[in-house]
């Protein structure tokens, strides 16, 4: 019994209080102005550095028998100081993260952040309610 009543008397105040009473609607306001919001994101990049081996390494003290020989050695001898390794680095990458938009609705201008480009006119929620 007292929840039953405290609900009515819950009700009774909602619709008493105006809330009940305002009437929203969405209409379309002009916009002015819209800039992109651009952030700066920082993005592991990696990468496989290798070193070139030293020149000299190509050149033998000793003479092979063969040219074949001769060939391999210095195949083998660049192979052993050819080294690679990964390196990770950031960087920077620019994105659009929203848009600041400036909109005139009743003579009134507002800025606000969306999420996409509205356009040349953007839809807006207009709440009306009865002064007390």
């Amino acid at each position: 019994m007292k929840k039953r009543m405290y609900r009515w008397l819950l009700l009774i105040a909602w619709v008493t209080s105006g809330v009940a009473n305002a009437i929203e609607y969405q209409a379309f306001a002009p916009v002015l102005k819209v800039e992109p919001v651009i952030e700066t994101r920082y993005e592991p990049v990696t990468r496989e550095v290798c070193t070139e081996p030293d020149r000299s390494a190509r050149e033998f003290n000793a003479i092979a028998a063969t040219i074949g020989e001769d060939i391999r050695q210095q195949q083998r001898l660049w192979q052993r100081q050819y080294r690679c390794k990964t390196v990770t680095e950031r960087r920077a990458r620019e994105h659009i993260a929203g848009y600041r938009v400036t909109y005139r609705y009743g003579g009134e201008t507002a800025t606000t952040r969306l999420s996409y480009d509205p356009g040349e006119q953007m839809p807006v929620n207009v709440s009306l309610s009865p002064l007390r």
